[in-house]
């Protein structure tokens, strides 16, 4: 047995930091290499986008015809008629207005010059208190003219008392005494008129009556003459106005007022009438071009497949590549080495159907994914089983069962190919991986060798790798055993299981290593498998990290740059006795983890 190889932490080489052209080229790399996320969100959003330009435009036509106006479009031609025989009144009413104005302001200045040329014989004009008086006493002279002229043709009593009662003639001691006796001729007259017939006393007493108006209408006379005289003393006579000036009536201008306000609110109420039809018309015409613009959504069935074929494959692209540059994962092996300082030891890539294994039935019959002549593989070996070495230890590892599973089962079988007595134990029971790669029935297994129901070499399981090559395994058995336990039963017994196997294979998940799983062996080499474009490279910093804390030897890198392993389930149970080689069944393909 090799002595216990004494771990001393290496410094982690110093790498080329990458450009930001090829960091983001990582992460589109990486993101393509999600076909069936993208595909998902592609079609999910192809979907979408093709229901949405199905139902958009027949809601879009819906809305447009429930938009559309229904009513008659108001008619503005009347109602701009109106408002313009409205204005036109209200022009015409204004120039009413200044017409009346102008004769106004005529009649004024006519009365004006009329004013300025009463003036004395002097040529001094005549004062307001002069001119008012002169007023007065014409309108008692044309008072008494009136009043005579009445007496004169019709003369009765009445006419007489009138006369008699004017203001000019109040005063006159003698007009008093004639109208007393004027007044009780006039009742001695009724008193003999109510009798009836033809009294000479009635006579008499109206010819007395006359003879008495006519003395009123003499006094009447000199008073007007005394009036007439008194005027003449005062001023001459007042210059008279044009007779076409004074012909004319009064100009009544609170009657244009009145019309041209009328004129003024029923030209308000047509403009009014008229901005809501317009307005009305504007609410329309924007109600009409929204449907239009509604009606116009729809598009024909090969722009809106198309449309959807690509809004669907670049949404599906664009969020594989954001979940990528939010959550990064590792691209190649340069990335990885960058990122952590450790070495890649080999690229596990998708190799084309090999003819020789098609060619032997034990090949045909055997396990899928072993193949022991990869390069990857074989670069692998040869970097961990150094030359000279007589035991090789290795621990598997990594975020993937069934890739730690498919690494270590091909390690084993090269070096059963190279004339090494293998044993591969299978320390996670939680998905028994190896036990779906080379399809064994499940049994013990370790499980059993840590309760003490089982032996190791009754636990152990020989299978056939190709035709003349074999390795023995460990399955991992039922129950999920503890760290401590398992730890313990390999420093136990790995001197012993050293000197019968010359090379011994852990698969181990990421917690066991960094729980110091390997430390239990003599040899704690480890190596960790991580996927491109699925194991993220914060998650793989701090795999490596606990590893290398943990005391373990961590040799190396695998990078599987191909497509997840596919493990399948055997059907029949393994009856081959322990130390020959088992041929087991093929089993259909179960879907992969």
């Amino acid at each position: 047995m090799s002595p216990r190889r004494i771990t001393t932490r290496r410094p982690r080489p110093t790498t080329t930091s990458a450009t930001p052209t090829a960091w983001i080229t990582a992460r589109a790399r990486n993101a393509l290499r999600r076909p069936v996320f993208i595909g998902t969100v592609s079609a999910l959003t192809f979907v979408a986008s093709l229901i949405a330009l199905i139902v958009v435009p027949q809601q879009a036509k819906k809305a447009a015809a429930a938009i559309r106006p229904g009513s008659a479009r108001p008619d503005t031609i009347p109602t701009l008629i109106s408002l313009r025989q409205a204005q036109q009144h209200v022009a015409a009413a204004d120039s009413a207005i200044v017409a009346t104005r102008a004769e106004l302001m005529a009649l004024i200045s006519a009365t004006a010059a009329v004013v300025a040329a009463d003036t004395t014989p002097g040529g001094v004009a005549v004062s307001a208190e002069v001119r008012a008086r002169r007023d007065s006493l014409n309108a008692a002279t044309e008072q008494l003219t009136a009043l005579i002229a009445r007496a004169a043709d019709a003369p009765l009593l009445t006419s007489y008392r009138a006369l008699a009662q004017a203001a000019p003639m109040q005063g006159d001691p003698r007009v008093a005494v004639l109208l007393d006796t004027l007044v009780e001729i006039e009742r001695e007259r009724e008193g003999y008129n109510a009798v009836g017939g033809v009294d000479p006393v009635f006579v008499a007493l109206t010819s007395h009556a006359t003879d008495i108006g006519r003395a009123i209408v003499t006094l009447a006379n000199e008073r007007r003459a005394a009036i007439q005289a008194e005027v003449a003393k005062l001023a001459p006579p007042a210059p008279a106005l044009p007779a076409s000036i004074a012909s004319r009536p009064m100009p009544d201008t609170m009657a244009k007022y009145y019309l041209r306000d009328t004129a003024r609110t029923v030209a308000a109420e047509v403009a009014a009438r008229l901005a809501r039809e317009r307005a009305e018309l504007q609410r329309l015409d924007a109600r009409e071009e929204r449907a239009r613009e509604l009606s116009n959504v729809a598009a024909s069935p090969s722009a809106m497949l198309a449309a959807a074929l690509v809004f669907g494959a670049m949404l599906g692209f664009g969020v594989a590549l954001l979940d990528e540059v939010r959550r990064p994962r590792i691209s190649d092996a340069g990335e990885i080495e960058r990122a952590t300082g450790v070495r890649v030891l080999g690229t596990i890539k998708p190799l084309p159907p090999s003819p020789e294994r098609g060619r032997r039935a034990a090949d045909r019959s055997g396990p899928p994914y072993i193949d022991p002549g990869a390069d990857g593989h074989q670069l692998i070996y040869l970097t961990v089983a150094t030359a000279g070495s007589s035991v090789v230890m290795l621990t598997v590892t990594g975020d993937s069962a069934a890739v730690r599973a498919v690494v270590a089962i091909n390690f084993a079988a090269i070096a059963a190919d190279e004339a090494r007595t293998t044993l591969l134990i299978d320390t996670d029971a939680t998905t028994s991986a190896v036990s779906s790669a080379l399809r064994l029935r499940p049994s013990g297994g370790l499980s059993g060798v840590l309760d003490g129901g089982t032996q190791w070499p009754d636990a152990i399981r020989t299978t056939r790798i190709g035709r003349d090559r074999a390795i023995e395994v460990v399955p991992s058995g039922h129950g999920n055993p503890e760290l401590e336990r398992i730890r313990v039963l390999l420093e136990r017994d790995a001197e012993r299981l050293a000197r019968r196997y010359d090379a011994i294979v852990l698969v181990s998940t990421v917690e066991q290593v960094a729980g110091g799983l390997p430390v239990a062996l003599p040899i704690p080499d480890v190596l960790y498998c991580a996927r491109a474009g699925y194991t993220p490279l914060a998650q793989l910093k701090q795999d490596v990290e606990a590893i290398q804390a943990s005391g373990a030897q961590l040799r190396g890198v695998v990078l599987w740059n191909a497509p997840e392993p596919a493990l399948a389930d055997v059907r029949q149970t393994e009856t081959a006795p322990r130390g020959e080689a088992a041929v087991p069944e093929v089993g259909a393909v179960a879907g992969a983890e």
